[in-house]
Parts: structure tokens; sequence; C-alpha cells
């Protein structure tokens, strides 16, 4: 086996592979540095088929001279794809979105930010059939202002999966700069919707609200599960994962160090979530009363009573539990996670050190309180405290 030399004259760059099966015509050339060697496998050798190597050897050395050669549109199987990629300049967007959600599949990102990915997928429909190379800032700004019913906090979240998707277009060499970031949301789409505030903008309940919201409780364990989220300000994927091992009786804190999403315990949002809480006299009476439900039947804390189970997330207890108890308080909704700002809030203008708060809430530091709750102070005067006597 090895290379033949027939009668005819070869041209620079083809040679003939003889082996076991026949003979292969191969074109050589170098890319990127690479001395690289493909066989046209499906081509007889035959003059004819000679020169068409010869004219594809040139096409694509022309290509990369003009750093447009994309070696998978050419060798969709070769081995080299392991070092060069395989990109293709007939790739679609939809290529990029799915080849980006698998990577962070692959990653281990949590179940619920997996989901979020796929609805922002879903959500560019529109595009998913376009070559990478047609995608422009004005295709992305017609699907902006053709959002109509899409808040622009969400619109920014699907256009940076986007944005995320096809920085790998750019770094495989099939866009020169990313579309996506040349185009502003602002510019064409509200900031803020009217009757309408996203879960984490600082929109507190005040204290009668908090106490109309206990008192509407269609169950007790719910009752326990609100009234306990508004004295320790944890998050109600926290509070799911909750354990009945996490609490000291003795030293009035709980210990936060976990998650529940869609069913599965993770480690907590940021390292310095995982913190330990001190309880108020209120907490501590949330869950004496919650012990005759669960102390000694489960280790969790918190059961949905429904399926007498734990919650399987944050989305399960606001739309059983939340949602129709704010609608029987006749409270203005808001998303759960505003029981967290409430706590902030009540803290800061009682006068708590900010740095003990932090600490409480799972922050570094004091600088996200600066930034996000001390507009809200004057709301807490003269009536400072959540904590309230239910009916």
């Amino acid at each position: 086996m090895g290379e033949k030399k027939p009668n005819l004259k070869l041209p620079r760059g083809v040679v003939i592979r003889e082996h076991s099966a026949g003979q292969t015509i191969n074109i050589t050339f170098t890319y990127k540095g690479v001395r690289c060697r493909e066989p046209l496998s499906n081509l007889p050798v035959t003059p004819a088929n000679i020169k068409y190597a010869e004219r594809l050897r040139h096409e694509i050395q022309g290509k990369i001279e003009r750093n447009t050669f994309m070696y998978a549109d050419y060798f969709p199987t070769s081995a080299k794809l392991k070092i060069f990629g395989v990109a293709k300049t007939s790739s679609t967007v939809l290529d990029y979105l799915n080849s980006y959600l698998d990577t962070c599949e692959t990653r281990g990102l949590s179940p619920s930010t997996i989901r979020g990915y796929g609805k922002c997928l879903n959500a560019l429909s529109c595009m998913h059939k376009l070559m990478i190379s047609e995608l422009t800032p004005a295709i992305i700004k017609n699907w902006i202002t053709s959002t109509t019913t899409t808040t622009a906090k969400t619109t920014r979240n699907i256009l940076s999966f986007l944005r995320s998707s096809i920085d790998e277009a750019v770094t495989d060499g099939l866009l020169p700069m990313n579309p996506v970031s040349l185009v502003n949301v602002g510019r064409y789409k509200e900031t803020s919707d009217a009757g309408s505030v996203p879960s984490r903008e600082v929109d507190p309940f005040s204290p009668v609200e908090v106490k109309a919201i206990l008192n509407s409780a269609g169950n007790v364990q719910w009752m326990n599960l609100f009234q306990f989220a508004f004295e320790t300000g944890m998050r109600s994927s926290e509070l799911c994962a909750l354990q009945w091992k996490d609490i000291d009786f003795v030293g009035k804190q709980v210990s936060v160090s976990s998650a529940m999403v869609v069913g599965v315990i993770k480690g907590t949002k940021t390292k310095a979530g995982a913190r330990t809480i001190e309880l108020s006299n209120e907490a501590l009476s949330a869950l004496a009363d919650q012990k005759r439900f669960t102390f000694l039947h489960s280790e969790f804390v918190f059961h949905d009573p429904k399926t007498e189970h734990p919650w399987a997330g944050a989305d399960a207890i606001r739309k059983k539990a939340w949602i129709p108890t704010l609608k029987k308080a006749g409270v203005r909704y808001r998303h759960p996670y505003q029981t967290r700002h409430t706590y902030a809030t009540k803290h800061i203008s009682q006068g708590k050190n900010l740095f003990w708060l932090a600490k409480q809430m799972g922050h570094k530091g004091p600088e996200m309180l600066f930034r996000h709750y001390g507009s809200y102070m004057s709301e807490y005067d003269g009536n400072t405290s959540t904590s309230v006597k239910v009916k």
C-alpha cells in the first residue's frame, strides 16, 4: 500500500493512494498551519477526475486565502474536524441555538435555566431557518418591534440567549461580529409595562397586605409557609428544599444550603447564598405549627397539602397557593419573590446593620441593598414591622 505514481502526470497537491480496495485520489493543502490530506473517495481514478481534484484544491486554497474556507463544507466526515470544528456556511440560526443549549446542559446548568433557554429558543422560531450569514441587526430589530405582548425584560432575556449562541458563529468565522450586540432593546420597546411588575423588581408588601395574605391563606400549611417566607427572606426554591435537620430550635436559626427546582435539589444560587438566618419569634411560631403536619412524616418542612409531598418548586407554590391566596385577600398581585423584598425593606426601615442583613439574605455585601431598597424606607415609617398576628 502507499502512494502510486501512475503514468499520467499528477498536478501539484494531487496524489493517488493505493490500498487493498483499490486506488483513491487525495488532495493535500495547508490550513491554519496544519498539513491536510483528504481523500476523494467517491471518485474513480480517471484523468477527468484528477483534473477535478486539481480544480477543487485551487478552489479550497482560494477560500483559505480569502479567509472564507469552512472545513466541514468540503469534508463533513473528516477526522480533522476535531481540530477545525464542524461549522458550515450552511449552518442556520437554529443549529447554533441547539448547539448552545446542548453546551449549557453539558455544563450542568440548573433545570430551571435549561427550561428557560428552551422557551427562548421557541420564541425565536421566526429566525430558525435563517442562514447564519443572513442574520442582521435589522431582522433582530423587526423581531423586537413585532413582539408586542413581550415585556422589555423578557425580550432582553431572549436576546441574551441568542447573543450567546451567535457568539459561537463569530468564533467559527461565519460572522465578522455578533449582530445581536448592535441592537438596543430600549430603543424599540418600553422598559416598563403598565400594570405589570417583573418578579425581581422591588415592590414589597405593606404590613397591612402581609396580614391580609396570612389571614386569607386557604390552608394552614400555606399560611405557615408564607409567614416563614416573610420572616426569613428565603426564596421559594429554598423553602421547597428546607429540611427539619436545617432548623436549630435552640440557637433559633436556620441553615440554607440548597434549593428545589422542578423536583431536583441543587445548591444555592450563589456561593454567598449558603448562609445561616436568625429566626424571629414569628418564624419559630410558623415552624412549631408546621410540625404537626410533616415533622414525623418527612425530612422536608413544607409540603403541598393536596399531594402530601414536598413542593416540587417555586412555580408549584405560586400557581397552587400564592395566586388564589392573593385573590382572596384582595391584594394586588406580585410575585412570591416579593416576600424576600418585603423582608429586606422591613429590616432596612428598622435601622438594622446592613452588613448583618446582607449576610442574612446571602449577599456578598450591602451594596445590593443600597442599590435596590433605599427608596422604599419611607413606606414603613411609623409601621416598621411585618410581624403580625393572624386571626
